[in-house]
């Protein structure tokens, strides 16, 4: 019952790490900057704004993509399109109402002119994938359903008054477990499953939010496994000595005397 109750705290704190990775929209300008990484999405952004201030600007849209390329590559250029870009990806996952829009103010900032200052905002063209809001909301249940049997789980594993050693082992266990999944849903299924789900531009979201995490996860997935692999061997070692220093049954000594019978 305790490795029961372990197994069902690291599905608990997994796939809330899950969620937090990559259906927690943030306007920070870390975030937004690892966002912006993605190519396609960092070619959208720009494509649609110079092309609606390109004409106000007498340049040529080409130039003015290449010139919000290369702001969209800095921290203080992705500061300036946080709001945006955390609302695009509030949207993609259903926590959000569309449209996604830049404002006249905005793109004054981001093309550096204040000629576009009285432009129309500007639309992007992210729309809601209903699997994504499906899945935040099985995490989420899964989350709360797994913490609450594990809490259950616990309590009967200790009502039964496991020995220490049977306790460390089922910790041990619980922490390997944990790590396993930190690695696959933390790090692998945003990479590699979410984007599958729809060929929305948009959908490189995932993978960038999953490398922007993944020193982190693989962190504490390795500090976990390490502790699980202490606690079981010293688990181990615990039962081992036990059995060594448990007297025999006096029955194992006792002559058997029923051949002279």
């Amino acid at each position: 019952m305790l490795i029961i109750a372990g197994v069902l705290f690291a599905l608990a704190v997994s796939t809330w790490w899950f969620q937090r990775v990559a259906f927690s929209p943030s306007d920070d300008s870390d975030v937004t900057l690892s966002i912006l990484g993605d190519e396609q999405i960092r070619g959208e952004i720009a494509t649609i704004v110079a092309s609606a201030d390109a004409p106000e600007l007498n340049q040529s849209p080409t130039e003015l993509k290449g010139f919000i390329e290369e702001i969209a590559r800095i921290p203080a250029g992705a500061a300036l399109m946080s709001d945006f870009v955390n609302s695009a990806h509030a949207l993609l996952i259903g926590q959000a109402d569309g449209p996604v829009l830049i404002s006249a103010e905005e793109q004054v900032v981001i093309v550096r002119d204040e000629r576009v200052g009285q432009m129309s905002p500007i639309t992007l063209p992210v729309q809601e994938v209903g699997s994504l809001s499906a899945i935040d909301t099985g995490a989420g249940w899964l989350t709360l359903g797994s913490l609450g049997l594990g809490v259950a789980a616990l309590l009967v594993g200790l009502i039964l008054r496991p020995e220490r050693g049977e306790a460390m082992f089922a910790l041990g266990i619980s922490l390997a477990t944990l790590a396993g999944l930190l690695v696959v849903l933390g790090y692998l299924v945003p990479l590699l499953a979410l984007p599958a789900l729809s060929e929305s531009t948009w959908m490189g979201v995932f993978p960038r939010l999953a490398s922007h995490n993944r020193n982190l996860t693989l962190a504490i997935a390795v500090a976990a496994l390490a502790v699980g692999a202490f606690v079981t061997m010293s688990s181990g070692r615990r039962r081992e000595r036990r059995q060594r220093s448990t007297p025999l049954s006096v029955g194992r000594y006792r002559d058997d005397r029923s051949w002279s019978r």
